[in-house]
């Protein structure tokens, strides 16, 4: 790929790879593709900052009087510098001030801008929420609001004209306005021209004068168009991997965060104020570090004269600043002219191929937003969603469920850009009222209504982004999403018995612990007898823990004896734990059981101790209440699962792995591979079932029952058989027909009869 890399080494290595092996190695295994969310930081960043936090004392850089205070000053100061540097400007020209992230600078702009009722706000349509939430304060100041389609804005161009009134000297007297636009936007990767800053600074939106009146969206009245027109770029995105030159480009205002930058830390970011706009904000709030002289005893404040320190309020997130030194220095060793040639030519190799997907109809398998990525220097994202051979839409969730399963990380919804998102999709303001009145929200799992997305699937690489992460992405599309036009060769299991009949029974006394499989065991109003009875609960949280929380908890082994009344737990070395099944504990609490609410019996301390040893974290065991309705199963009392589907499923894999998996209660042989999924009614022996549906499936599948050893590939298989839109299914949920009506029992060779 033409750009893509940094070199080869001596010996021909690309620079990339031996990078990632070096400085990424806690990114093995993985394919992270969300760089727009947040990108990585390096090995060698964290070692450089634990090395200078190590090598020095920082104190409070407000206490400058004492050597720590005054190191801590002077090196957020030598990193002013040189941020200023890397964006090709001075601290002549402009301040910084040091801010959580992009979002904090903007709100500091929007609580200190002078918007009136002569003003207009402006912003990009295809802006990030936290620049469209600036015209909150300038709609409480009467300003008008105006969110210009993006084509208008890339239609300003640099002019000489200056139709507009001489400005006054008097800052007081002049009308302000305010224009704000994303350099990159984040949902699709589109970057905006630069030189439209001057063209607004000089000419403000003269030129699209029809589309600022077509596009306000508030006002009370007219704008002025006298005034004053001051630039905010939020280069959050942009400057993650391009330059971005303030020497060329002079926006009044920049916001960036810096771990979109380079990862580490996060909670910190810079807010660039070029001097001759400073004296245009107006700050009403000083906080510690601002003030020059205070008197709590009269209303008399005198801020610092120096504008950083003035607009700085309370100290500064100094240890993690010093971070952001390391940081930069890791951009700049590649150089970003360098980045963005990587990352272009990643974004163009990932477009042209997803452009390239065809079903075996030849319909089209992806909608592609936006046509810039084949550009010269496309931005980094590439902002998509997924159809099906039929044309309809596959929804987010479904991708990014499947995508986890690959350890893919991706980023699904409208990603905090609600312009971009309904400009893209299409989606009108009904729409999406319409949307809201569903109950929709962005990101959630309503990602198709009527028919149509309500968000898309955004891949974003990143400096450090391979070759092989983008192709592992397009093999993982092409596997599951691509319908062939020719279907496989059925995979054939092994021959199976002639005769339908129970083959195993399994309890699982404490929930997501080892299972108690027997020989024949008593039915109960709530399922097997004291199946999912207990549950070992984080006494903090409620939450009652599961195998993917724990993985020990597959070495916790009940047993019960029905004979002397007993449960019987073991646990590695631990002495066995003796707890009598007619005691049910007095003490109430409530716990949630897979985000379901629920109420248990809440055992003492010494049963407590106990399973906090066996867990290796603080826990208590808590039992269904006498008159609880339902056990602490997840959604029915038994689940059922055939041999054959196992073996089935075994057959796709390279090691076969054990039934147990699946903690299914009931294990049928005898029938044909899935036969279990049409069966409506199940009578095994003598007593008779319902079939509730389908069991979703989730990564508890992948969690070896003997040894806690996870694997991804069992649900990975599943997934390409087994999958209904986002969710997997396999085994079937069951209920007694009539339960409770007399004692009864289930045994091994119990004839079963499935009925559609």
């Amino acid at each position: 790929m033409d750009g893509y890399g940094y070199g080869r080494t001596a010996a021909g290595a690309e620079v990339v790879d031996e990078m990632r092996t070096e400085e990424f190695p806690h990114m093995q295994g993985q394919v992270y593709l969300d760089h727009a969310g947040a990108t990585i930081y390096s090995a060698r960043q964290l070692a450089a900052h634990q090395k200078l936090l190590l090598s020095n004392l920082f104190g409070n850089p407000h206490s400058t009087a004492a050597p720590s205070g005054g190191a801590a000053a002077a090196a957020l100061d030598a990193f002013r510098h040189q941020l200023a540097a890397f964006f090709h400007t001075t601290l002549e020209t402009y301040d910084i001030i040091f801010t959580s992230g992009a979002t904090g600078g903007l709100k500091l702009i929007g609580e200190t801008f002078p918007f009136s009722d002569h003003s207009a706000f402006v912003y990009s349509a295809d802006s990030h929420n936290s620049v469209v939430g600036l015209r909150s304060f300038a709609h409480a100041a009467g300003a008008a609001i105006i969110a210009l389609p993006p084509a208008a804005l890339d239609n300003l161009r640099s002019s000489t004209n200056t139709r507009l009134a001489p400005l006054s000297g008097d800052a007081d007297a002049e009308t302000l306005h305010l224009c704000a636009f994303p350099g990159e936007c984040n949902f699709s990767g589109a970057k905006h021209d630069l030189s439209v800053v001057h063209a607004i600074q000089t000419s403000g939106l003269d030129e699209v004068a029809s589309s600022v009146e077509e596009h306000t969206i508030a006002a009370s009245r007219a704008p002025r168009k006298r005034g004053r027109w001051l630039v905010l770029l939020d280069a959050a995105k942009l400057a993650a991997t391009n330059p971005v030159d303030l020497s060329m480009h002079t926006p009044d205002f920049m916001v960036l965060s810096f771990y979109k930058l380079f990862g580490y830390p996060t909670g910190t970011g810079a807010l660039f104020v070029k001097k001759s706009a400073q004296r245009f904000l107006r700050k009403t709030y000083f906080g510690g570090g601002t003030l020059a002289t205070s008197l709590a005893s009269a209303l008399l404040t005198k801020p610092r004269d120096d504008f950083d320190r003035r607009f700085s309020d309370g100290t500064a997130s100094f240890l993690s600043l010093l971070a952001c030194q390391a940081g930069l220095d890791q951009l700049q060793r590649l150089g970003m002219c360098a980045i963005q040639r990587h990352t272009a030519a990643l974004t163009k190799h990932l477009a042209t191929k997803l452009s390239a997907l065809r079903h075996g109809n030849d319909q089209r398998l992806c909608d592609i937003y936006g046509d810039h990525h084949l550009g010269k220097h496309p931005g980094s994202v590439v902002a998509l969603n997924v159809r099906r051979a039929d044309g309809s839409v596959v929804g987010y969730t479904e991708v990014s469920a499947l995508a986890a399963l690959h350890n893919i990380h991706l980023r699904t919804g409208c990603f905090c850009n609600p312009g971009a998102c309904q400009m893209h999709l299409n989606l009108s303001a009904n729409d999406l009222l319409s949307h809201m009145e569903l109950g929709h929200t962005c990101g959630d799992a309503m990602d198709v209504i009527d028919g149509r997305p309500t968000g898309a699937v955004r891949v974003s690489v990143g400096y450090m982004t391979t070759r092989a992460d983008v192709d592992k992405f397009l093999d993982f599309i092409a596997t599951y999403f691509v319908a062939r036009a020719v279907a496989p060769a059925p995979v054939v299991p092994p021959p199976m018995p002639q005769k339908l009949y129970l083959a195993k029974i399994t309890l699982f006394p404490i929930k997501s612990c080892a299972g108690l499989s027997v020989p024949e065991w008593p039915l109960a109003p709530r399922g097997l007898l004291y199946d999912r009875e207990w549950a070992v609960v984080d006494p903090t949280s409620g939450k009652a823990l599961r195998q993917k929380d724990a993985p020990v908890m597959t070495q916790i082994r009940p047993r019960i004896d029905l004979d002397s009344h007993v449960l019987v737990v073991q646990c590695g070395d631990l002495a066995p734990l003796r707890l009598p099944l007619t005691y049910v504990p007095p003490t109430s609490q409530t716990l949630t059981v897979c985000a379901t609410a629920c109420r248990g019996s809440a055992y003492d301390g010494a049963v407590a101790a106990w399973f906090s040893a066996a867990v290796g974290r603080p826990c208590t065991l808590v039992r269904v209440p006498v008159d609880g309705d339902e056990g602490f199963a997840n959604e029915a009392p038994f689940l059922l699962l055939s041999r054959a589907s196992v073996a089935a499923m075994n057959c796709r894999l390279p090691t076969p792995v054990s039934e147990d998996v699946f903690r299914a209660n009931l294990i049928v042989d005898g029938c044909a591979p899935h036969d279990e999924d049409s069966w409506r009614r199940v009578d095994v022996g003598s007593e008779a079932f319902d079939v509730l549906g389908p069991c979703p499936r989730c990564s508890m599948v992948n969690i070896d029952p003997t040894t806690g050893a996870f694997s991804p590939a069992p649900l990975q298989t599943l997934a390409g058989y087994r999958r209904d839109k986002a969710r997997i299914f396999f085994g079937q949920f069951l209920r007694q027909s009539a339960p409770g009506r007399r004692a009864t029992m289930v045994r091994v060779g119990d004839v079963v009869v499935g009925n559609l």
